[in-house]
């Protein structure tokens, strides 16, 4: 086996030109610079996340099948910073994405607590609660945060040590070290930190070795008023993980990450189109905002599909083409009864079925047919015969209610917060 890092990438990269054309690869080959081997995981930098995301998706596997003939096991993406830095001091490959700020966290009302406590916590950790564990669902930007956490803190005091890992990395570090008899050195290498940040720590559940290796790594850095930084998606109570790890964390800080509201998933797309330098029309952004895409993951990867696109082709951006490009995103919808819409829309909007059906003409009940055309064509795409029927209207008005709504979502706040409630019913 090669032992420089040069050799190992060249090696790579002539496997990867025997499977695809060798003009394409040598393209996005170029933009990967590999940096550095710490036993079997590689560090590579790359332009952003959009980069790596599409990467992974098109070559990924075979990226890493070439990788382990050579015994390397993981991958660490390093982000290549282009803004220019104030420090002099360069940072240790710490495995901080350097990309996940404060500044382009898109905070909405939902998570004002958590981002506030975040930013607390980077300002003055060593009078902060420890830990401080994030958890929720996956793509809702665990992961953004707590690395924010960290960008923010070194930017404050550049001296400071901190390192995030991932717990499977910690996991496959662990095991390597046991092997080479080098535990000490691996130890030293997360103990001698000022600030840890364990990622998907939902991984080590049923693991008992490596459970009682992140227990006494814990402990020793508490004692040592070090600050540990852990997130998941189950709540740490619902971890199958020893009762003295629970205990620690739930001393500290627990707090739940939101799905974001869909004002927040428009700023979201919002800031990632302005990022991709793409000038995409509000009314398409907000097409993807009021769909039933929630994951913070999904929405980007919206974006770096209409990126790709974008670069890729000669065409414009228009309506049919976005639609064409997101519909396999947005049509994976369960189905529902439109019976069922009207009750969650009568329970969460407190009004009775037969006033919602009646002729009565007030501004709350009208709103609320309109919430329940608006989410049986929007989500479910319920036919409009059917709505009609449901609502004892006839067919033209249901299509002018259809209309109205689309205008209401993205104008009228008291329109979209009616029909989030009932996205949550649903």
């Amino acid at each position: 086996m090669p032992s420089s890092l040069k050799l190992i990438w060249q090696n790579v990269t002539e496997i990867l030109f025997q499977i695809f054309p060798k003009k394409i690869t040598k393209d996005w080959l170029s933009s990967i610079k590999p940096l550095n081997v710490e036993g079997s995981t590689i560090f590579l930098q790359a332009p952003n996340e959009y980069f790596v995301e599409w990467i992974e998706e098109h070559y990924g596997e075979h990226l890493r099948k070439a990788l382990k003939k050579f015994n390397i096991e993981n991958i660490n993406w390093v982000f290549d910073e282009k803004k220019p830095t104030l420090f002099k001091k360069p940072i240790e490959i710490s495995t901080l994405i350097r990309s996940y700020t404060f500044e382009n966290f898109v905070v909405g009302k939902e998570n004002e607590i958590l981002y506030n406590i975040a930013i607390s916590i980077s300002k003055n950790f060593s009078k902060t609660y420890n830990p401080f564990y994030v958890y929720g669902k996956s793509g809702l930007g665990k992961t953004h945060i707590i690395n924010a956490i960290g960008n923010k803190a070194i930017e404050l005091n550049n001296k400071l040590k901190i390192r995030y890992i991932t717990a499977e990395s910690f996991f496959n570090e662990l095991i390597e070290a046991i092997k080479s008899q080098s535990t000490n050195t691996f130890r030293n290498k997360y103990r001698e930190v000022d600030m840890l940040i364990l990622d998907n720590l939902d991984f080590i559940e049923d693991k008992p070795t490596l459970q009682e290796e992140i227990l006494n790594m814990i402990d020793y850095l508490l004692s040592r008023n070090k600050y540990i930084i852990l997130a998941g998606i189950k709540h740490i109570k619902n971890l199958k993980v020893r009762e003295e790890i629970r205990n620690r964390v739930i001393k500290g800080i627990v707090i739940e990450i939101q799905p974001p509201s869909m004002e927040t998933r428009y700023q979201i797309l919002k800031l990632k189109a302005k990022e991709e330098n793409l000038n995409v029309q509000d009314e398409l952004l907000w097409e993807v905002a009021k769909s039933n895409i929630v994951s913070v993951r999904e929405l980007e990867g919206v974006i770096a599909r209409i990126s790709a696109y974008y670069n890729f082709s000669e065409n414009e951006i228009n309506y049919k083409v976005f639609k064409h490009l997101i519909s396999d995103l947005i049509s994976n919808k369960k189905n529902y009864d439109i019976s069922k819409i009207i009750e969650v829309v009568c329970n969460k909007l407190s009004i009775d079925e037969s006033e919602l059906k009646s002729r009565i003409k007030v501004k709350k009940l009208l709103y609320a047919r309109y919430v329940v055309i608006y989410i049986s064509r929007n989500y479910f795409k319920i036919p409009y015969t059917t709505i009609a029927k449901a609502l004892n209207k006839d067919h033209s008005t249901i299509i002018n209610g259809y209309n109205r709504a689309r205008k209401l979502i993205i104008k009228d706040k008291e329109f979209q917060k009616m029909v989030e409630k009932v996205e949550k019913g649903l």
